[in-house]
């Protein structure tokens, strides 16, 4: 049944729109819905270039916009994020259910227009862009500009999206105007140093998950439980070196589009240890085989093989004779990597703990390894200097009222953000109001951070842990299953105003999500229809708050 036990939720409130006729609106009203804090920081230098330029506007998160205004709104730009597979970002959530809502009237008085983020290695690349775009067409709102679609590396679309919106909104020829005019700029990278790091689970040191501690002492970041901190990887050197080697060109060659060695422009400024559609399309530029272009129109075996490969992969399966400077202009700038913070602000305010597993596996007779974890985990030295980025995650945050019930549901490395709760429920001496449901594939090997839990448990900072260790019985267990086990406990909590969160990845949350709708089907007598609708509700109104990858 797994190791202790408990759970919580709010009651949900359906959703009310409420048409507000004749409703005094400025002449462009901006939205934005993110969860990393792009979508916003693109919304808010629209909403400054058109005060700049002289036309009144006013900026809104999608959660805090009253939809009801949108009979009487002029011009709608929203800027909007997808969450993973085509999800729509926590805060849009109810923007979205309320465009579709009975009571909705058709807008053919609104005209808008859209700048969808995105990551173009998922399938429904821009999806909730998409997604709004299709309801305000049903709903005959007229667009004012194409929806841009921009990858992660958004910044040059994002411009030319502000700057083609003003144009056609002002009715000023595109050309007439700089894009360099606006500017996004993201916050600038904080250095700290690297104060500890230590192995967490016994398994092997190749693959182990590690616990780091970055100093805060000096720059006094204020960050809140829940939230994350962006890094900029290097690349596995190995990896690098056989990319070079296969390639058979010289790695202290002088690339002429950014004047460093191929090797330096490998190692620190381009993505290879993951592929995307918009790799390959540039590819088939240079390599014109039919076996490429075959795989690029089969829309099914493009996307196991994006999944399953990496640069390498696409140059020894797809081999073609290139230079240096034609190889890089493939090739995406490296992404960041995410890491959810794993100590509580109140409790630890001159640190910022994380939880790193190294990725690295066998695949294809070769060894496969993670950007971003290796470099964290293995190329760092301790003292050694880092840089980083806060981002923001309020929709993942404590709720506000300390008295709210929690339940922290994850797996493996999503045992970070909850590590961080509950060492600030301690700090705040809140008592018995959360429940932790974790697993993991073994009890003696990976039980994460073992010894601080059962303290969380002995001094009733949590009412109940339950484990679900995958491997340690015949049959396979996971978290959804202590669910079912604990469903009474669960109705209970959710009845006292519980909030659930769910930290892991998706295919977890799927399936916890799957098993939340059996159990109110079966326990308190819903359709599947009222069940799905039912969980939805939980989700707009934030009593089921994610965070999965």
């Amino acid at each position: 049944m797994g190791f202790f036990s408990t759970l919580l939720s709010k009651k949900e409130k359906p959703l009310k729109l409420s048409i507000q006729k004749n409703c005094t609106c400025p002449p462009v009203t901006i939205l934005y819905g993110t969860k990393t804090g792009n979508a916003q920081l693109i919304a808010q230098q629209t909403h400054k270039y058109y005060h700049q330029c002289g036309i009144e506007s006013e900026c809104y998160n999608m959660d805090k916009y009253d939809v009801g205004r949108l009979p009487s709104e002029h011009k709608v730009l929203i800027v909007i994020s997808t969450d993973g597979e085509g999800e729509l970002p926590p805060n849009a959530r109810k923007f979205y259910n309320l465009l579709q809502h009975d009571e909705m009237p058709l807008l053919a008085n609104l005209e808008y227009a859209i700048c969808a983020l995105g990551d173009s290695s998922y399938d429904n690349f821009c999806g909730a862009g998409k997604m709004i775009d299709a309801q305000l067409q049903k709903l005959n709102a007229q667009a004012i500009i194409n929806r841009v679609d921009c990858d992660l590396d958004f910044k040059k679309s994002a411009l030319q999206w502000i700057q083609n919106s003003y144009d056609t909104i002002v009715g000023i020829k595109k050309e007439s105007k700089k894009v360099n005019d606006a500017q996004i700029e993201l916050p600038d990278f904080i250095t700290t140093t690297l104060k500890k790091r230590k192995q967490l689970s016994k398994a092997k040191l190749e693959q182990g998950v590690f616990h780091l501690e970055l100093d805060n002492t000096n720059n006094h970041v204020d960050y809140a439980a829940g939230d994350c901190i962006e890094i900029i990887p290097s690349n596995p050197q190995k990896l690098v070196n056989q990319i070079i080697e296969t390639l058979n060109l010289d790695k202290s060659q002088e690339l002429v589009s950014n004047k460093h060695s191929l090797e330096y422009s490998l190692l620190h400024q381009f993505e290879i240890t993951k592929l995307t559609r918009p790799v390959i399309r540039r590819y088939i530029k240079i390599n014109t085989s039919s076996e490429l272009t075959a795989l690029h129109n089969n829309k099914e075996q493009l996307r196991n093989y994006i999944n399953n490969a990496d640069v390498l992969d696409l140059i020894i399966d797809y081999p073609c004779k290139m230079d240096a400077d034609e190889f890089v202009s493939i090739l995406q700038p490296i992404h960041s990597r995410y890491y959810s913070i794993a100590s509580g602000y109140k409790s630890k305010p001159k640190q910022i703990d994380l939880t790193v597993k190294t990725i690295r596996f066998q695949q294809k007779e070769r060894e496969y390894e993670g950007a971003g974890s290796t470099y964290v985990n293995e190329g760092l030295e301790q003292d050694a200097k880092i840089n980083y980025r806060l981002v923001s995650n309020p929709s993942f945050h404590l709720p506000e009222d300390t008295s709210t019930p929690v339940i922290f549901i994850g797996v493996g490395t999503g045992i970070a953000p909850y590590r961080a709760f509950l060492q600030d429920l301690e700090a705040q001496e809140i008592k018995n109001k959360a429940w932790l449901i974790w697993g993991d594939k073994h009890q003696a090997s990976d039980f994460l951070y073992e010894d601080e839990l059962i303290d969380f448990y002995k001094n009733e900072t949590l009412a109940f842990i339950n484990t679900a260790f995958s491997r340690d019985q015949e049959t396979k267990e996971y978290v959804q299953h202590r669910l079912s086990d604990y469903k009474d406990r669960l109705l209970e909590w959710l009845d006292n105003g519980a909030v659930i969160y769910l930290c892991g990845h998706n295919k977890m949350g799927d399936q916890v999500k799957e098993t939340l709708v059996n159990i109110y089907m079966s326990e308190k007598g819903m359709s599947e229809q009222q069940a799905k609708a039912h969980l939805r509700q939980q989700r707009d109104n934030q009593i089921i708050r994610e965070d999965l990858y």
